[in-house]
């Protein structure tokens, strides 16, 4: 490893030196200059320095979301200093990549109370789209379901409401006096910041809506009629109030509340065997044996009927439900789904954690597990005379069967027994004292002394045989030498060739430490190089270290070629000849490998807006066309030409010039997807490439954002200029099968544009007079 860091430090230096130039320019000083960023722009740490308004604080995190002039965005500060909402703030820190780039703050300075920004209308689709993403938006909708959270140091109230096409889950950081029970099948207008609910990989899940207070709920009209007084019916009859879509009718159930995990599930139970799952994110204190009352909205997944937006409340009384014995296949049917039942077994492992103790136990032959979840409501409960099993006992275990999904009318399911305490652990026989632990223990001190044995006698053998192998040693030793010098040659014959060709700079210098090490006799040998932006270092200072310094061609330091070599089996002429040596064919290989790079990069990309040049563009285009071919799939080639580019020059020279063509590509890059491709193949003419169409109108909107994105005027060096472009579409293989057809329908598609902009803008003139 000590030998590959060297060169990984060459692979990065480049990103790295884009970060550090990136954290030394001018700050970002607005809303919406961070939310124009990309993740990965804003992965590079650039400096923010804005000023905004306050729309909410995370009580939990003391983070913050800011708006400024319809723009808002996610503030990482976590510090409490008495900010409220409608607050006028100051924050400098930088951006970080997240869902959208965010600002991590350093410093947040309170300047003085205004007011909080007017909330926009909000659909469904424009927040599941996250065009609102952390903005201050107003939603109208049903509320489904409501309950207080109390996990936290304050209560807070979360909620699920249906709007039209979808859902909208959330929080109030403030309820004040306001209840679940007032809210729930109420129509409401809510106010907050719109956000979302993210994966593992921050993709959007769902979305959220981060409400400061009872002030921000508005309750439009009351429930028709309490949840509470609808008829109980049986289990068995939940699903015929099931609609798609989000249409289904609540219903009401009783029964005995068998497992209860606050603010996420419960599982129910009536007389009969009859039970169901319910998505709750109610946090009542109930405990497993409970008569309970629940309603909810009915849903299907995976071929299970359960209650989704369930409410919980304690019943005045019920059936006491008993677990019922049953065997290993009996479960893996699938039969006893979310029924509490008993099951006796073998205790084949054991696992503790922080968050679940797990049982796998062995009943018949096959495996199952037990597990006790400390966010279960009994877990809490006293269970100190509860007695641990350990691996080999028998033990009955008592709990809700929850079945994995599957094929159950082909396929045994796995299953799990949830276990509500410890309490559900009976042992029923404690495991043999002749266990495979002890054994192995007694096995391991007879295999101890046998070892010693053994060395004993090995050790008489080698005091014999040392003596006969010093005078072979000695004749192997010129042997060794003579063959580690022609496999130096060899080596380094073999270097020169893969400096010649086109071998990675990171295999050539790791091949040449391994020339230099042979030749030291295996001492460790590794490179200290210089990165792009790096000052000259010193060379290494360790009295057991030796070094050889590179220089480029032009004189310039590279790094070191570095060694710890052991100086009694070195002579220091024998160390010096091989660092030089070493040090030299590296100079050529880095050298070498910096020309060749520097020419392929001019022969691929445009220098001045650094993207594909035409000679580029059309082995790509080449490329398309041969897959086109293959797959019969299509593509767009879209002609971009900028209009009265050369007014541009004449009126404001070059410089100016060069600089709009700058920001005319990065603009139109930002309106590519990820697989399009942007090529300039003239003085003011752009090719992009759509290489991924689902349908015409796919490239005709790539089409019209690249053509919109000259709507705004450019400012170059206090320059304020206004520019526009002609754009032309042509489709593989609508429009033409090779290069040629369609570059030219391309063209002819551009200038029937531009035409028309002309006669457009003829007869505007025309009305003016």
């Amino acid at each position: 490893m000590r030998r590959l860091w060297p060169i990984l430090l060459l692979l990065f230096s480049l990103p790295y030196a884009g970060v550090a130039h990136a954290q030394s320019s001018a700050p970002l000083t607005s809303v919406q200059a961070v939310k124009a960023l990309t993740n990965a722009e804003a992965a590079h740490s650039l400096p923010v320095k804005i000023e905004a308004t306050v729309t909410y604080v995370r009580p939990t995190e003391k983070n913050l979301f800011v708006m400024e002039n319809g723009y808002g965005i996610y503030v990482r500060f976590g510090q409490d200093i008495g900010l409220l909402p409608g607050d006028r703030i100051a924050v400098t820190g930088y951006t970080e990549p997240s869902f959208r780039p965010i600002v991590v703050a350093k410093e947040v300075r309170f300047l003085a109370h205004g007011q909080l920004p007017v909330p926009v209308p909000a659909k469904f689709e424009d927040l599941i789209k996250a065009r609102l993403d952390s903005q201050y938006v107003q939603i109208t909708g049903h509320v489904l379901s409501t309950a207080l959270d109390t996990s936290q140091s304050f209560n807070s109230l979360r909620f699920r409401v249906r709007v039209p096409d979808g859902t909208v889950e959330g929080i109030m950081a403030h309820p004040g006096k306001l209840r679940p029970e007032d809210l729930l099948e109420a129509d409401v207008r809510m106010t907050g910041v719109a956000g979302g609910e993210y994966d593992s990989k921050m993709q959007l899940a769902g979305m959220w809506l981060d409400m400061n207070s009872w002030k921000d709920l508005e309750i439009l009209h009351q429930p028709a009629s309490d949840p509470w007084s609808l008829s109980a019916i049986p289990i068995d009859q939940i699903v015929s109030a099931y609609r798609f879509s989000n249409q289904s009718q609540r219903v009401l159930i009783t029964g005995t509340l068998t497992y209860f995990e606050p603010g996420t599930l419960a599982v129910v139970e009536q007389a009969g065997g009859l039970s169901v799952l319910v998505k709750t994110r109610s946090t009542l204190p109930l405990h497993a044996g409970a008569a309970v009352e629940v309603t909810g909205f009915p849903s299907i997944a995976e071929e299970s009927v359960f209650l989704e937006d369930g409410q919980l409340r304690a019943a005045a009384q019920g059936v006491p439900i008993q677990p019922r014995t049953i065997d290993w296949e009996n479960a893996s049917t699938g039969k006893y789904a979310y029924n509490l039942v008993a099951m006796e077994g073998e205790v084949v492992g054991v696992v503790h954690d922080s968050r679940v103790d797990l049982f796998m136990i062995l009943a018949g032959g096959h495996l199952f597990s037990a597990t006790l979840r400390r966010s279960s409501a009994g877990a809490s409960l006293n269970t100190s005379a509860a007695a641990t099993p350990t691996v080999g006992s028998t033990v009955r275990v008592s709990g809700v069967c929850f079945v994995d999904p599957g094929d159950h009318w082909h396929d045994r399911l796995w299953f799990d027994i949830r276990m509500r305490s410890l309490e559900d652990v009976v042992i029923l026989k404690q495991p043999s004292w002749w266990t495979v632990k002890r054994m192995a223990y007694i096995v391991s001190v007879m295999s101890g002394f046998i070892l010693i044995a053994v060395i004993w006698a090995g050790f008489l053998d080698r005091q014999l045989r040392r003596q006969t192998g010093i005078f072979a040693r000695q004749s192997q030793e010129d042997a060794i030498r003579e063959r580690r010098l022609a496999r130096q040659e060899q080596q380094r014959s073999q270097i020169l060739e893969l400096v010649s060709s086109s071998a990675p700079l990171p295999e050539v210098l790791k091949e040449i430490q391994a020339m230099v090490s042979s030749r030291l006799l295996g001492a460790p040998c590794w490179f200290e190089l210089h990165a792009a932006t790096e000052a000259r270092r010193k060379p290494p200072n360790d009295p057991g270290i030796v070094s050889q310094e590179l220089f480029s061609r032009d004189g310039v330091s590279l790094g070191f070629l570095v060694a710890t070599p052991i100086l009694k089996h070195s002579a220091e002429a024998e160390i010096s000849a091989a660092l030089l040596a070493g040090a030299r064919v590296a100079q050529l290989a880095i050298d070498t490998r910096r020309l060749y790079s520097d020419l392929h990069h001019r022969s691929e990309y445009d220098l001045l807006t650094d993207i594909p040049n035409r000679f580029s563009m059309e082995r790509t285009l080449d490329e398309l066309m041969q897959s086109g071919r293959r797959k019969e799939g299509a593509f767009g080639l879209i002609y971009v030409d900028l209009d009265r580019f050369k007014q541009v020059n004449d009126r404001y020279g070059h410089r100016t010039g060069d600089l709009y063509l700058q920001e005319v590509t990065r603009r139109m890059k930002l309106q590519l997807r990820t697989n399009d491709v942007l090529a300039r193949i003239g003085g003011d003419e752009f090719i992009a490439l759509a290489p991924i169409l689902r349908s015409r109108a796919d490239a005709e909107e790539i089409a019209i954002r690249l053509e919109r994105c000259f709507d705004q005027p450019f400012d170059l060096e206090g320059l304020h200029l206004r520019g526009s472009a002609s754009v032309g579409l042509a489709i593989y293989p609508e429009d033409g099968t090779t290069e040629e057809e369609l570059q030219r329908s391309a063209d002819a598609a551009m200038y029937a544009h531009k035409e028309g902009k002309r006669h457009i803008d003829g007869i505007t003139a025309e009305l003016r007079r």
